[in-house]
């Protein structure tokens, strides 16, 4: 499956200081995975500390990313 980054999403991952094999990671195996809004996914993973928030669409083509985001995980 390809994946597709928008504009938004590259500019985000360079503020954040997000790898694409992360947001890779969190989709391919996401800690947890629900419906975001009408056509979106919400992907989660937790990567030490932190988590990785992935919001993205998905056809049978390919996966277009268009936004991703860190969070603190409560101990």
């Amino acid at each position: 499956m390809r994946l597709e980054l928008t504009n938004n999403a590259q500019a985000r991952m360079l503020d954040r200081r997000i790898a694409e094999a992360d947001i890779q990671a969190t989709i391919a195996s996401p800690d947890h995975l629900s419906p975001y809004m009408e056509k979106c996914w919400h992907a989660r993973k937790q990567m030490g500390t932190k988590a990785l928030e992935v919001l993205f669409t998905r056809d049978l083509v390919q996966t277009q990313i268009l936004t991703a985001f860190w969070q603190d995980v409560a101990p």
